[in-house]
């Protein structure tokens, strides 16, 4: 078998085991089910802002729902098949990653499949292949912003390139927010140790930046000027805030150490490479040094990989999945590496392979364990107690939201208590209330709460 036969076998079993898979997976966290909410609600009745149960939603930018509600639309009858198909749409975004990583590579197949399993070896990465969330599109924007940018400094100047470069940098704002900012650092310290002019010129594009400003802050002032600053509460706080220069920090290693677990089978054999060129002497060490920094390609690799994980160790609050994106950089960087050096890696491939097959396997098995318990709890849930007109006290419940008939009316006071309960309402509460005759109750399987449904009769 071939090197792109092998290829084509490794990608065809992994997106084919998950595209299966979810087919029967229910989703699998709040983070799922508000997602979903987000696609439901626009598919139902598009808006140019987000909603969540009924209210404008601006805690992330909305391209994620808008592109994934037109390509859920179809496959929209039924709360089961949404979710099969979101989940089909993160997959498509992580084979169209693949297919740019093949053009990359230009068809260079020894080098596109180390590249490739390297991302699937890293279980971190794989275990996002079906996600409902953000980041499957955004990796993939963010990828494309990195390739034009490359198509620009290493294969021609042209215009084109450039425009498209900040196109899918605006394009990644708008689905996550400002973390693909991280990536200009890289691209500013690689132009300073090759003084390499394009990369100043990359950025002195007047168009390029009025299509970026515009849209990006065009959304927030549209926000801003319909609903107040009240509703960019959470962003500011939480995502600005809080995630970047929060003083409640977790430690600075936090990201370096979930990329060097991460791509631990690529580090030791980095180190093996290392300790057998003697790159700890010091000769050796400023030998490979200045080597590299005559391979300008694989030093813009170790730049644009290597900074933005700098970036990031020096912000707040640190969430592992924020370094997905850089992931494909990383695995390109190790790829170009193992490519150089095949007759010292010979045992790779296997070794590879058997991570990717483990990956499928273990994702598999949770998959399964988790979908059969949570289609079961929530086939009661959807039976028993989504029935007759609903409201919440004081705090909603996403299941609900997804599988019922949202909106649904959040309630705070008890005068509006006491008028649904009169009208025929069941009233759904974490606690306990002196109104209403107790109806039933159900544990939620994400939070592990009782949940407690009232009615007046």
């Amino acid at each position: 078998m071939n090197v792109k036969t092998q290829v084509f076998v490794v990608l065809g079993l992994a997106i084919l085991s998950f595209l299966v898979l979810s087919f029967f997976q229910p989703p699998t966290s709040y983070q799922e089910l508000r997602r979903a909410i987000l696609v439901k609600e626009n598919i139902r009745d598009f808006k140019f802002f987000q909603t969540y149960n009924g209210e404008p939603y601006f805690t992330k930018p909305p391209l994620y729902t808008w592109l994934a509600s037109v390509w859920s639309k179809p496959f929209s009858s039924t709360p089961e098949m949404l979710v099969f198909a979101l989940r089909a749409f993160s997959i498509f975004c992580y084979a169209l990653l693949f297919f740019f990583i093949v053009k990359f590579y230009q068809k260079n197949w020894e080098a596109i499949f180390w590249a490739i399993l390297a991302l699937l070896a890293n279980f971190r990465f794989f275990s996002f292949i079906n996600r409902i969330d953000l980041e499957p599109l955004f990796v993939l924007f963010s990828f494309l912003m990195f390739y034009f940018s490359y198509l620009y400094l290493f294969v021609a100047p042209k215009r084109i390139y450039q425009h498209l470069f900040f196109v899918f940098l605006t394009a990644g704002f708008l689905t996550r927010g400002p973390l693909n900012l991280f990536y200009i650092p890289g691209l500013l310290v690689y132009g300073l140790l090759t003084k390499e002019k394009k990369v100043l010129r990359l950025f002195l594009d007047p168009l390029g930046w009025l299509i970026s400003i515009t849209l990006c802050l065009g959304w927030y002032a549209y926000g801003y000027l319909m609903f107040g600053k009240e509703f960019f509460q959470e962003f500011l706080g939480t995502d600005i805030k809080t995630r970047l220069v929060s003083q409640g920090k977790d430690p600075w290693y936090y990201y370096w150490k979930h990329f060097l677990l991460n791509f631990w089978f690529c580090f030791v054999f980095l180190f093996y490479l290392f300790w057998k060129n003697k790159v700890y002497l010091k000769e050796r060490f400023f030998a490979v040094w200045d080597k590299l920094k005559k391979d300008k390609e694989l030093l813009f690799l170790l730049t644009i990989s290597l900074i933005p994980v700098f970036c990031l160790s020096l912000t707040g609050k640190k969430f592992n999945k924020y370094l997905l994106w850089v992931y494909p950089f990383w695995a390109l960087f190790f790829s170009k590496i193992i490519f150089n050096n095949l007759g010292i890696f010979s045992i790779l491939r296997k070794v590879f392979i058997v991570l990717v097959g483990l990956n499928v396997v273990v994702l598999g098995v949770i998959t399964f364990k988790t979908s059969f318990e949570l289609s079961y709890q929530l086939r009661i849930i959807k039976e028993e107690i989504i029935q007759g007109p609903l409201a919440f006290w004081q705090k909603e419940n996403p299941i609900i939201i997804f599988y019922g008939p949202s909106p649904i009316k959040v309630l705070t006071k008890e005068e509006e208590l006491l008028t649904l309960l009169n009208q025929g309402y069941n009233i759904l509460s974490e606690e306990k209330l002196p109104q209403g005759r107790l109806k039933k109750n159900f544990v939620d399987p994400y939070q592990k709460t009782v949940w407690y449904i009232f009615s007046q009769n």
